[in-house]
This record gives structure tokens, C-alpha cells and sequence, in this order.
């Protein structure tokens, strides 16, 4: 696989993609799209591969504008699924036979194409900027020069920012919002209509930081039985050790995030109420430079490592199954 042949973030490039591919005539094999507009002229899509009557059901969502790595992972997942190849016509090594006929699987690329669209950048690689002028990219320049605060909902005219973030969208005249942490964004709006309308089993979130890959529990999982505990560190545990084997440096131990802070409660308040008994977790792959080293984050290390966590989730939710049919 060539890395920069494969790589897809802006909505631009990937969503002629997507629409192309639901018009496809693969016997067997259905590719259905689902789409809700933001403010302007970009819409978040979702695309649903697999089997219409499996009773695991898995939704991947990309909800942060300044992390395109699982844009990019999503659509090349998507293209071996559906065509047998990555984006550059690889053979795919993903056991797709066996996703389309035992998984049924939503990729939501890029859950604020709005926000994406104003990224200067299709790649955050560390070549052009260091973190903190990444970060003030992606969360803004408030009035005073200094980075801009992250907050689930803001109005303009109360803090006048500089520059406004990419990762925020833009919901009316006044009000931004985050998308993974208000109910008024079109993040929240799908994943509550794709939830109602396909019941899934099971969640992840793609995201990147500044620090080594590592992979984060749901707020709640100190609330969660010990059998539901045990299935999310399994899963956990799968992803962490298929980087270890690659050679990416990783947090040892999945985490709970942002423990005892506001934005758990900010987190905790999003998912309350939408999202209880299946299986949730998040993972977080390098972007632009590492925090205590300032290395650059290449584009081959954020797509492989992206790649590698969802291949590792997708034979996990496949020998589940196979665990499953031999103790019933």
C-alpha cells in the first residue's frame, strides 16, 4: 500500500467517492448512504456495508476536523470492502468475505465536513507547524491572542474570537458547538438517527493527540458489570497489541479520559441516556509532533496505525462470533 496514494480527508475528495460506490451493481452486496446537511453547503454522510440481518453491528465515527487520519482509514476500509482493494488498487488483507456476511458496519469518515473544509491542511504531518500552532488552528485565536477555550457550545458574539477552530461547526448565526460534545451538532443528530434505525452492538470512535497511541474507556465504565468490562478490555487490549507488534509506541493500559474534569461530565451528558449495554471505546492515533519529543507524526505512521486498529476491531468482532457459535 502507498500511503499518499491512499490518503483521503477532505469531503472534497472522498465523497464523489462514497456516492459512486452506492451506485455500484455488486451482486449480493448493497452500499447504502445516509446524509444530514450542516449549516451551508456540507453534509455529513454515513455509509452502512455488510449484512442488513447480523446481529453485531458495528458504527465507526470521525467527529474532529483537526483529525483526518481516521478519514482516510475509514475510506480505505470501505474501499476493500467494497471493491477488494485499498484506494491505490493494493489487494485489500482485510477478510472482507466474511465482514459482508457477518458484520454489518457504518463508517461516518467525517462527522463536521464544515469544519474540515476550512482545514489548511489536508494531513497535520508536524512538517509545517508546531503543536501550538496546530492546536490553535484547530480550536482557534481567542480576542486576546491566546488559544481559543474548547467548549461544547459558544456563542461569537460573546467571545469575538480572532480565528474560529476547525473543529468547531457552525449550528446558526451565533452558535458554535463541538460535535462529540453537544446535542445540537450533526455528529449528534446522525448517530441518534443511526442508533434508532440500526440498533448497534458496538462503537468506536477514531480520533488523534499529540502523545503515543493509546486507546480510552467510555466515562462510564466503572459503572459497567465486570463481564461488560472484560469485552471492552479484551478489545482494548487487541488494538494495543497489534501496534505493539508494528512498533508504535502505545499507552500500555486503555484509560478513562479526562477523569474527574469537566469534560467527562461534558462527555458523560452527550452519550447519557443514548447509549447503554453495547460496546464503546475510542482510540487515539498520533497527529502533527509528539508532545515531549516534537517528532514529526508522518502521514504513513497516522494511516498505518489508523488501519491497523480497525482491521484488529473488525477479526475481533469476527472471532467473537466464531467464540460464540462454539459454546451455544
Amino acid at each position: 500500500m502507498d500511503a499518499k496514494k491512499c490518503w483521503v480527508s477532505y469531503p472534497s475528495e472522498w465523497q464523489p467517492m462514497v456516492q459512486h460506490w452506492a451506485l455500484m451493481d455488486i451482486k449480493g452486496f448493497s452500499v447504502r448512504l445516509r446524509e444530514w446537511k450542516q449549516l451551508g453547503s456540507e453534509k455529513v454522510i454515513a455509509i452502512t456495508v455488510g449484512n442488513p440481518d447480523a446481529k453485531t453491528r458495528l458504527l465507526i465515527t470521525v467527529p474532529h476536523a483537526h483529525e483526518p487520519a481516521g478519514t482516510s482509514a475509514c475510506l480505505n476500509a470501505l474501499c476493500q470492502i467494497i471493491t477488494g482493494t485499498y484506494l491505490d488498487g493494493t489487494l485489500t488483507d482485510l477478510p472482507i468475505d466474511k465482514i459482508r456476511q457477518k458484520l454489518l458496519v457504518t463508517f461516518i469518515p467525517d462527522s463536521n465536513p464544515q469544519g474540515r473544509s476550512r482545514s489548511p491542511e489536508r494531513v497535520w504531518d508536524g512538517s509545517k507547524y508546531d503543536n501550538d500552532a496546530f492546536l490553535k488552528i484547530a480550536f482557534g485565536i481567542a480576542a486576546n491572542g491566546e488559544r481559543f477555550g474548547r467548549y461544547p457550545e459558544w456563542s461569537y458574539w460573546e467571545h469575538k474570537p480572532k480565528q474560529i477552530g476547525i473543529v468547531y461547526e457552525q449550528v446558526s448565526d451565533d452558535l458554535w458547538v463541538e460535535p462529540n460534545t453537544s446535542r445540537k451538532s450533526a455528529h449528534s443528530k446522525a448517530i441518534d438517527e443511526l442508533l434508532a434505525e440500526d440498533r448497534y452492538t458496538h462503537y468506536l470512535e477514531l480520533h488523534q493527540h499529540e502523545t503515543d497511541e493509546a486507546v480510552l474507556l467510555p466515562c462510564w465504565f466503572d459503572n459497567l458489570t465486570k463481564s461488560q468490562q472484560a469485552k471492552l478490555q479484551e478489545w482494548a487490549q487487541r488494538i494495543l497489541s497489534a501496534w505493539m507488534e508494528k512498533g508504535f509506541q502505545v499507552h500500555e493500559q486503555p484509560y478513562i479520559p479526562y477523569r474527574g474534569q469537566e469534560r467527562q461530565k461534558f462527555l458523560r451528558d452527550f452519550w447519557v441516556g443514548r447509549w447503554e449495554g453495547g460496546d464503546w471505546l475510542c482510540i487515539e492515533v498520533r497527529n502533527n509532533q509528539h508532545a515531549k519529543t516534537g517528532e514529526p507524526t508522518t502521514l504513513e505512521h497516522q494511516l498505518k496505525a489508523m488501519l491497523t486498529a480497525l482491521s484488529e476491531t473488525f477479526d475481533w468482532l469476527l472471532d467473537s462470533l466464531s467464540t460464540q457459535r462454539a459454546t451455544d
